[in-house]
């Protein structure tokens, strides 16, 4: 009889350690959106892999990975439909990784944030804010603020204008993140723009994503950036950082096409600008670095 005990010995040893070892991964999962878990490794990450924030009111707020490298910002002088402001295209390196949101901050996610809901176009909890300034966002008080209170140590921001456009493009080089598309015939499946939005917003997430996993990036709502507005790229930074004027001016970028807007901004390189107490239709994304 004591011999058969050293079995059922070791075997409740190794069950002991598979349960041990199931809630270990479990509560990692669980734990992975805290700052100095295992999970903010870069070996460890890949693009398009997903860590979710629950918000107040147990509003989910999903960030997708974007890692490093280097891509050619603005557009090419021979591109169809482009802009001067668009150049000269630059290489711009990135040696660290962030996250960005995977879709335009919601009419929810603003809601549990700010105590109200500024958009006039259409109301709907999935569909984008819209209406709000760079000061509503950035200033203070704004959401930026309000949001890094509710998860201290993640330093949530607006993307750089070369954030954007690097994440917008997903490793692509061309007009938009599914190819060159002359005519236009494929926008419609990506993009809410003048043609097809019937001059309203749409619940985030409708169209299809880029090979990133970011959705509307081409077009819902026009998309805040942290960086004043220049006419050209001539000076720009090449680090990928936000390009800032001292002292700051009274205009700002956005990126990417809206509802109301033509299908010429729906382009990687598409690009705008407005005063910083103006929203129009800008709404936005948002960012951390967690290197």
């Amino acid at each position: 009889m004591k011999h058969l005990s050293y079995p059922i010995f070791f075997t409740s040893i190794i069950l002991l350690a598979l349960v041990m070892l199931t809630s270990g991964c479990s509560q990692s999962v669980m734990h992975k959106a805290t700052p100095g878990d295992d999970t903010s490794k870069t070996s460890q990450r890949s693009a398009g892999d997903t860590q979710i924030f629950m918000l107040p009111g147990d509003v989910p707020l999903e960030m997708v990975w974007i890692p490093p490298g280097s891509f050619m910002m603005g557009s090419p002088e021979d591109e169809q439909d482009r802009s001067d402001n668009e150049g000269p295209q630059h290489e711009v390196t990135f040696t660290s990784g962030f996250w960005m949101s995977k879709y335009e901050i919601t009419q929810a996610q603003w809601l549990v944030i700010m105590g109200n809901n500024p958009a006039r176009f259409n109301k709907g909890e999935n569909r984008p804010v819209e209406i709000v300034s760079w000061d509503d966002i950035r200033g203070s008080g704004g959401y930026l603020e309000q949001l890094n209170a509710t998860h201290p140590g993640y330093n949530f921001r607006l993307p750089s204008e070369a954030e954007w456009e690097y994440a917008y493009r997903a490793g692509t080089t061309t007009r938009f993140y599914w190819g060159d598309d002359p005519d236009y015939t494929e926008l419609e499946d990506y993009a809410w723009f003048f043609n097809n939005s019937s001059h309203s917003t749409h619940d985030v997430g409708l169209k299809l994503p880029n090979a990133w996993g970011l959705h509307d990036m081409a077009g819902n709502v026009k998309e805040w950036c942290e960086d004043d507005w220049h006419d050209n790229y001539h000076g720009a930074p090449i680090d990928g950082s936000a390009w800032v004027d001292s002292p700051r001016d009274t205009w700002r970028l956005l990126r990417g096409g809206g509802a109301d807007y033509d299908r010429d901004y729906c382009r990687a390189a598409g690009r705008s600008e407005n005063p910083v107490s103006h929203g129009n239709f800008g709404g936005f994304r948002v960012v951390f670095a967690s290197d």
